[in-house]
Order: C-alpha cells, then structure tokens, then sequence
C-alpha cells in the first residue's frame, strides 16, 4: 500500500514520501501563484482555483489561502472563504452549501504522531472533517481531522474544534 493509499485511509502513514512532497510542492505553487494576483485578474485566478480545488464548484477565496494538497477539498457553490485560511487537507474535507469560513480559519485534517521517534520519521494521520450548509465559522478557528459540523451551525470565533 503506498503511502498516499494509507493517508487517504487514515493510516499512519510518511509525510516526508516522495510522491505526497511532490504533490504538496505542486499545490504550494499554485497558492503561491493564487496570492499574487489582484482581484482584477478573476481569470487567471479562476484558472489557477480550477487546478488547485478541482472538486471545488464556485467558491469565492480570498487570498492569502493554503492548502496542502487542494483535491481532497469537496465544495458545492455559495462558499466564502476569507483572508488567510489554511487547509490540510490529508483527509476529505466536505464543506456543504452556503458556508462562510472566517479569516485566520485553520482546517487540519492531519495530525502528527504523538511519539518524538515516530514523529522524527515523519509519521502523520489524517481524519476527514465535514462541514455541513449554512455554517458560519468565526474568525481564528480551528477545526480538527474527524470533525463533523452539523448544519446550520455557527462556531464562535476563537473556537477549537477536536
């Protein structure tokens, strides 16, 4: 099993493999690219959003915006993602309809093993989070892998969620 296979499964699995550097570096780029275009260039940024969060329909992301990997992230139209969001994005990420996600938002859905040895070599786990529609996330929130948001929620800004 590759070490991609075992990430998207929840398995422990290295981070530091050359196949999921790869991808990272590549999805790094493309936010790179993303970040320095100004909001009159809505072209050239489409373009870019459409490489990077290919299971992404029509969400509207304010730059500063990270990602780890870009095409485990599921979102239908009528998103809003603020200024300086950043999304590790190991595991799926199912953001429902209508979300509106706040500057400063951290999606983690990878975590690094608890162990220093283990740790040292690399070793990460992802766990899907999903958010559900009409959800409101304040500003500076984080939201942990294996958390499901039910619809209609709001979470306070500053909120943790594990």
């Amino acid at each position: 099993m590759s070490e991609l296979e075992k990430m998207l499964s929840g398995q422990w699995y290295c981070a530091t493999d050359k196949e999921l550097v790869a991808q990272r570096a590549q999805a790094k780029r493309l936010c790179f690219d993303y970040n320095q275009l100004s909001g009159e260039h809505k072209s050239q940024r489409k373009k870019i959003l459409k490489t990077l969060l290919p299971n992404v329909k029509g969400a509207w992301i304010e730059p500063q915006f990270y990602c780890d990997y870009g095409c485990n992230i599921y979102a239908p139209s009528g998103v809003f993602i603020n200024h300086h969001v950043t999304i590790l994005d190991g595991a799926n990420i199912h953001i429902g309809k209508n979300v509106l996600i706040g500057p400063n938002t951290v999606i983690a859905a990878t975590s690094h093993h608890m162990d220093a040895g283990e740790r040292a070599k690399g070793m990460c786990r992802s766990k899907p989070i999903t958010i559900g529609s009409d959800v409101w996330i304040g500003a500076n929130v984080t939201i942990l892998g294996g958390v499901n948001i039910e619809d209609g929620a709001i979470i306070p800004a500053g909120s943790t969620l594990r």
